[in-house]
């Protein structure tokens, strides 16, 4: 399951809820100094702050449930994007629009294309390399922590002794010791002497709310909030590079390790340093952008008179980003997860994903249609409807609610493990940045601070404020819960080696249809496995022509991808886009967050039993039980729009390996991913 610790248009706007003037002044209450307010019975942890935060946004603040109707308020409708980045095969990144973060007219978003690379420009070259890890540390990801660990050596080799090649770029016979010795024929794939490499992980805390908040009672070692900073600083115990924080080597042993020995060592520890004790609101995503680009890193993030704020500028994450990244060098980065991307916005009520209370319901519109201008949140602060659409006390799902209140989900339909999943179908706006602001900060050479206003963007801009990198060094690769399959190659799924396509073949196979569909317009993709759902889902994956099992199977491998779908009574729980099996089945102890099969505290396994998990169930099939055989990752959607975005620049990799069986296959573990990464990167090595 999502498990959680440390609790026992589709951007919402301008997010006006905290900002005076910009929702419907009718009705407005006296609390024009952000008065605390009272909540009534049932009323939202909203209904204080928030509504009495801005009082002209048109809810009495201290009214119970209804102080959302003033954090909800009607107000501009954002772009797609925050700094209007041109989408994959769209227009020059450098034309940014003008609205920030929250801004009432954000930009318009690019047309999604077919493989163009943003308008990055020709492909600039390097030789120095800065990797930067971005690795989940949730409760559900030790598993593939241990997958990683274990691909570790091979993906170092590669790096530091890169492969000698031939002229169609294929590995010759005879591949040299080190790096030191010449090819005896070819030529090496790339050539990088000088490389950091850092980990993070995705915990960014509670964003203001309740959940993810440090530190846990009882649970001194959950890391709920990372802030974007380097393992090596945060973690104790942990060698880096002259203490930098990350690790460096160079074969000269001049500005780095010239051990590969202490250099794989030492990316183990902190891969394993990253624990799994970390927040359940991963946010890969925004971990990434707040160490590599975020002009103005926050130094808290805190919710103050209702509203989200980030507060001070981290100067110590600014030192750590400027020793790790080199102005001009070509940079790689691999996000890790198994769970779609929930990167919570730092400002208006984006603590509201975190709070202990219930979310609005979503107008019926929402649940058929969330295009539809009809489709919005029942707590929405409106003077008029829509043209078209019926008011909120006429609406089938909205109406009923007490006065100056609004009807909320209850704990079956909204389980905080869920609180990121399908937020503007279920309640009729997104509290979480939109992928394009992570495609563009990638990409574009203008990007908003705080306040807005555009700047130069740290990834491309020196302190002096020359542009020293091109947006062509910047790879971004996402290894996420995604079918391997619908990655791979014809002659892969017919049995050969696994090498995934790269972008322009993704494109020119139609694949991206396939295994994303478009998250912004929520069109579903067409292999029904990268499908988000509670509830079972049915359908034949396309490639293989493997169709879905039933959540009632009891063989785990009766759909080759996911073994079959689950039970998910209590609507806490995705089902999978594919599982693979453990290096060696784990016998879970009651009560156990990490371990997928683990029965209550009380050592009550009926839960497990009626959920029926293909990872529960032993290899040769059986009911479900409390050893955990499989490991499973949930679509990856978020991730894998920014991907697309990027063209060429974009690496989609899977999670699920496709074997852990021998250690010296070429498809053991990651490997085929790492190469698929070095592949792209050595495009821009000299």
């Amino acid at each position: 399951m999502i498990k959680l610790r440390g609790i026992s248009g589709w951007v919402l706007g301008s997010v006006c809820a905290v900002l005076p003037a910009c929702g419907n002044t009718s009705g407005g209450g006296s609390n024009s100094n952000g008065g605390s307010g009272t909540v009534a019975a049932g009323g939202s942890e909203l209904a204080g702050g928030a509504a009495g935060a801005a009082s002209s946004l048109g809810g009495s603040a201290g009214t119970g449930a209804g102080g959302m109707a003033g954090a909800v308020a009607s107000g501009g409708d954002a772009g797609a994007s925050e700094v209007g980045a041109a989408g994959e095969g769209g227009a020059s990144n450098e034309n940014a629009g003008t609205g920030g973060i929250g801004g009432s007219s954000a930009g318009s978003a690019g047309t999604l294309g077919n493989g163009g690379a943003g308008g990055a420009g020709p492909q600039a070259h390097s030789s120095k390399l800065d990797v930067l890890l971005v690795i989940d540390n949730s409760v559900s990801m030790s598993d593939k922590q241990d997958a990683l660990e274990a691909t570790l050596p091979a993906f170092i080799e590669r790096l530091t002794n890169p492969r000698c090649v031939d002229a169609n770029h294929k590995p010759v016979a005879v591949q040299p010791v080190s790096a030191s010795e010449p090819c005896t024929t070819g030529t090496r794939e790339f050539t990088a002497t000088d490389i950091h490499l850092g980990v993070i992980s995705t915990s960014l805390g509670s964003h203001g709310g309740s959940v993810c908040s440090a530190p846990v009672a009882g649970d001194p070692l959950a890391t709920l909030d990372d802030q974007g900073h380097l393992l090596g600083k945060l973690r104790p115990g942990l060698s880096t590079w002259q203490n930098s924080g990350f690790l460096s080597w160079d074969p000269r042993g001049i500005t780095g390790s010239s051990s590969v020995a202490a250099l794989t060592s030492n990316l183990t520890a902190q891969i394993i340093a990253a624990g799994d004790d970390g927040c359940g609101f991963e946010a890969p995503l925004e971990a990434m952008y707040r160490f590599l680009i975020d002009p103005e890193p926050p130094a808290t993030v805190s919710k103050v008179g209702g509203q989200t704020l980030r507060q001070g500028i981290d100067s110590e994450l600014l030192a750590e980003r400027a020793a790790f990244l080199r102005p001009d060098s070509a940079v790689a980065v691999l996000a890790l997860s198994d769970e779609n991307d929930c990167s919570i916005r730092d400002d208006g009520v984006g603590w509201f994903v975190g709070a202990s209370s219930h979310m609005p319901k979503a107008t019926a519109a929402c649940a058929t249609d969330p295009n539809d201008p009809c489709c919005r949140s029942c707590a929405q602060n409106e003077s008029a409807p829509p043209a078209g659409c019926a008011s909120l006390a006429n609406d089938p799902v909205c109406a009923g609610a007490p006065a100056g209140s609004y009807n909320t989900w209850d704990n079956l339909h909204d389980s905080l493990n869920l609180r990121c999943f399908q937020q503007h179908q279920r309640f009729g706006f997104d509290l979480l940045y939109p992928t394009t602001r992570y495609s563009a900060g990638l990409s574009a050479l203008m990007i908003p601070n705080n306040a807005g206003t555009l700047v130069k963007n740290p990834l491309f801009y020196d302190k002096s404020g020359v542009q020293t990198r091109s947006p062509t060094l910047v790879t971004f690769s996402a290894m996420v819960g995604v079918p391997w399959q619908d990655l791979a190659t014809t002659e892969s799924l017919a049995g050969g080696k696994l090498q995934y396509l790269d972008a322009a073949a993704l494109s020119a196979q139609g694949r991206w249809p396939l295994f994303l569909g478009n998250p912004r317009t929520f069109v579903d993709a067409q292999d029904p496995l990268m499908i988000e759902s509670s509830a079972p889902r049915s359908g034949v994956q396309p490639l293989i022509n493997a169709p879905l099992a039933p959540a009632t199977s009891t063989n785990p491998q009766q759909n080759p991808i996911n073994g079959h779908e689950q039970n998910i009574p209590d609507l806490a729980d995705l089902e999978y886009a594919c599982i693979f099996p453990l290096l060696s089945p784990k016998s879970c102890t009651p009560g156990d967050l990490g371990c997928d099969c683990s029965a209550d505290k009380s050592g009550d396994a009926s839960a497990v039993t009626a959920a029926n998990s293909p990872v529960c169930q032993p290899p040769g099939g059986g009911p479900a039980g409390t050893t955990q055989y499989y490991a499973k990752a949930y679509p990856g959607l978020r991730e894998l729009d920014v991907v697309r975005d990027l063209g060429e620049r974009g690496v989609p990799t899977s999670i699920c390996p496709k074997t852990l069986a021998n250690p010296s296959d070429a498809d053991f573990g990651y490997a085929p991913a790492f190469d698929a990464l070095l592949r792209r990167v050595a495009a821009g090595l000299n």
